[in-house]
């Protein structure tokens, strides 16, 4: 079989095609509407959204009950009305506007821009200022008070009168009231409020983020200082990084504020690790409550190593506590499943009880407590499949929306259904379930982290809105009722920036290494694939973000999937697949896979396994003749060290790798609640490499240190190894275009064996979104 032709002009227009695909993740270059994020409109069965198009963007308004779907506003009224009033220049097409709030009964809409408060009459085509508080103030339930942080304290501002008064003194840096955790040094998500005023209004419960006791982190030396002196600087000196053995991590303490006196009252005997994932808040996690009573508030204790978790009941006058729900196991437990930041258990006040979401059977379920006495009152789902989400809770008929996934026999088990369960008798009626996966905003997932206030489901839970996605078709959101009829079409995403002559990828079903559990992926082939030519291999496997549901270029959900296919344009085969123990997506049994001698997360939350990545590509193989078994390559989106793990554990199968900024010592990293362990490291397997490495590294990544690199290449060194480098000294936690064409350019040259294109200019789509971003 032949090899595939080159030429100076096909390459370029092979890396051209890549480019259109890569400036596609964070920005919408490629694909438009492939998921569909629902604003439900109070005391009402109507939502607004956004349809995006190359030409701008268009506010819809649909009515669910009519079925209806029409532009919400005149946008060329609305952009003068909005200049007239605030002097600044509006685009029609491009309106900067968020935080919509419908009046339907009055006709008006209110919004932000321009750093202020609007309402806009769409009969009058008017717009006037509106008086509003900071959208980070936290409103008491009276509507009497406003809760706010300064300079690391909490502050209480009477609404009325606007005094503010100092609720807390103490805090500092190293010790914040209401702050989010940064465990590996910095904030991974804009920082929010975390204090929750009780129902009376009264009090507030809240955390303080304590990193006092903790060590400095690894020196962040900007060698190129950004001021233009010639002498390196330190940067954030007092960065506070703890790694698994240290004696003092970042913890959360538990206390409540008496908003008019100021008074405190702790947790007895409690402070929880600061665990995973650290990107969302505490309470803007869902890991804390009051209970109905204003007395009783409750929050999710994870012990350090995540092998044990509480759910922690505390009487805020007294400071006592009583642990109401405890569960062990020997693997790490968390109450967030990997596709989102937020825990899924929901408390239900007027009952006292509690929604809990476990995988103490080995699958993911839901249970119903009775938070009064502490009681299992039920098993509210079971069986050998998983509960992926909870979209909406009737309380007054006792049902829950929820998603599902592994119900059906035969189908894939990433795609999830929609479906109503009964809380007290666990009765299950599917809405919608086909061999689709079904994207549901619900404010907490990863794939809604770009838009918190948009929900899925209406406010009555009649309706519902999904997008109904493959990863080898268009995507099309549609609005069901819940008895699971079709009513209205909304959108059909458009993917006309896809390249000419574009692939759909395939979706490809294998077996694991051990030849009988079930392993899913991808596979994408270049557009001009030809049938009659050899391809090399690319594994890009990345843990739990492979794209094994749904196509999207949502960059806060499976953005992976237009950087592979971008790679596939260079003209490899490249493949995704979902191997035990690296999506947590699964039964526990497949999640929690692990060979105990090779390197692992400490915290068992992604897995570095290549054999069943090995048995699949295979596999395909023997399905595909014109796959090449003796070009396989690696590379890895983002530290994930899938690359040093193929190319040092596997040195016999993966010839080619680019690691990025690569988790290569785990000894270094931000400790997530984790404890020391004697896991190997992928340094110890230096010795092994026989295949070409390059290795990236940003100088300033405060996320993965460039000790955990320097580390491998002494290894390396050391074993008399040969291998490339790209060391930037103003690259952070991050790829750049540079680095993204530097990566295509090895694997061309090295596993493709042609020539790259001198130097080619690359903008990536994060590069795009910054752009975007600082124009406005």
């Amino acid at each position: 079989m032949s090899v595939v032709l080159n030429s100076t002009e096909n390459i370029i227009k092979r890396y051209q095609r890549a480019q259109t695909l890569e400036q596609g993740v964070f920005t919408k270059k490629v694909a438009f509407n492939t998921t569909l994020y629902p604003h439900w409109i109070e005391g009402s069965e109507c939502f607004w959204y956004i349809r995006d198009s190359a030409s701008g963007r268009e506010y819809r308004l649909v009515d669910a009950v009519a079925a209806t779907n029409s532009v919400a506003f005149n946008h060329q009224a609305l952009a003068n009305a909005l200049e007239v009033a605030s002097g600044e220049k509006a685009d029609a097409d491009k309106l900067l506007i968020s935080n919509l709030d419908f009046n339907l009964a009055a006709g008006e809409i209110s919004f932000s821009a321009f750093e202020q408060r609007w309402i806009y009459n769409d009969a009058q085509n008017t717009c006037r200022r509106t008086g509003s508080h900071p959208d980070n103030w936290h409103i008491s339930p009276d509507g009497k008070k406003a809760l706010f942080t300064r300079d690391f304290n909490l502050w209480v501002t009477d609404l009325s009168s606007g005094e503010e008064k100092a609720l807390t003194t103490d805090g500092q840096h190293c010790y914040v009231y209401a702050g989010t955790a940064t465990v590996y040094g910095r904030q991974e998500h804009p920082i929010t409020l975390e204090a929750l005023w009780s129902p009376d209004s009264k009090s507030i419960f809240t955390i303080i983020v304590d990193t006092r006791e903790v060590k400095h982190g690894a020196p962040l030396v900007q060698h190129l200082p950004s001021n233009g002196d010639i002498r390196p600087t330190v940067l954030n000196p007092q960065r506070r990084v703890a790694i698994p053995g240290d004696s003092t991590i970042e913890t959360y303490r538990f206390l409540c504020i008496d908003s008019d006196t100021g008074a405190t009252k702790h947790a007895d005997g409690w402070e929880s690790p600061a665990f995973y994932p650290p990107y969302a808040g505490y309470f803007s996690g869902n890991r804390g409550w009051w209970g109905p009573d204003s007395r009783s508030a409750y929050f999710i204790y994870q012990e350090r190593g995540g092998k044990r978790l509480c759910l922690v009941k505390f009487d805020t006058s007294t400071g006592a506590t009583e642990v109401v729900i405890e569960e062990t196991s020997d693997f790490a437990i968390s109450p967030i499943p990997v596709s989102h930041f937020c825990a899924l258990s929901k408390p239900l006040p007027s009952s006292n009880e509690l929604i809990w979401y476990s995988e103490s059977s080995g699958w993911a379920h839901l249970y119903l407590y009775d938070l009064t006495s502490g009681a299992l009152k039920n098993a509210i789902t079971q069986g050998n499949w998983i509960v992926r989400n909870i979209l909406h809770v009737d309380i007054n008929q006792r049902l829950l929306t929820i998603q599902t996934a592994g119900r059906t026999s035969g189908r894939n088990p990433y795609y999830c259904d929609i479906c109503r369960v009964n809380i007290d008798t666990g009765d299950l009626a599917e809405i919608v379930s086909t061999d689709h996966e079904y994207v549901v905003c619900d404010q907490i997932s990863r794939i809604s982290w770009q838009d918190k206030q948009a929900n899925g489901v209406s406010h009555s839970g009649k309706y519902v809105v999904a997008t109904r996605s493959r990863v080898d078709s268009n995507p099309v959101s549609m609005l069901f009722d819940t008895q699971g009829n079709e009513l209205l079409t909304l959108e059909t995403a458009d993917t006309s920036g896809l390249p000419e002559n574009w692939r759909w990828p395939e979706a490809i079903k294998l077996k694991s290494a051990d030849g009988e559990t079930d392993i899913y992926g991808v596979m994408f082939r270049p557009s001009n694939f030809d049938p009659n030519q050899s391809y090399p291999v690319l594994d890009c496997t990345y843990g739990y973000s492979a794209p094994v549901g749904a196509f999207t270029n949502n960059h806060t959900g499976n953005w992976h999937y237009l950087s592979a296919a971008a790679y596939a344009e260079l003209g490899f085969i490249v493949v995704m697949i979902n191997n035990r123990g690296n999506d947590g997506l699964r039964d526990l049994t497949f999640n929690t896979y692990q060979d105990p001698s090779l390197p692992t997360d400490p915290l068992l939350l992604v897995k570095y396994n290549k054999t069943d990545c090995i048995a699949g590509i295979q596999q395909l193989a023997e399905r595909y003749s014109y796959i090449d078994l003796s070009r396989v390559g690696i590379a890895e989106f983002g530290s994930i060290p899938t690359a040093l793990m193929g190319l040092l554990v596997y040195p016999d199968f993966y010839k080619v790798g680019v690691s990025s900024n690569p988790m290569a010592n785990y000894s270094l990293m931000g400790a997530l609640g984790t404890k020391a362990g004697d896991w190997p490291q992928l340094e110890q397997f230096a010795k092994n490499l026989k295949g070409k490495l390059l290795l990236i590294a940003g100088m300033l990544d405060d996320v993965m240190p460039v000790a955990m690199t320097f580390r491998m290449v002494e290894a390396l060194q050391k074993a008399n190894k040969d291998f490339d480098m790209l060391l930037l000294p103003n690259l952070g936690h991050g790829s750049s275009g540079y680095t993204t064409r530097r990566t295509w350019d090895y694997l061309v040259e090295h596993l493709l064996n042609i020539q790259p294109p001198d130097n080619f200019k690359l903008t990536s789509g994060l590069e795009l979104f910054m752009q975007e971003a600082c124009n406005g």
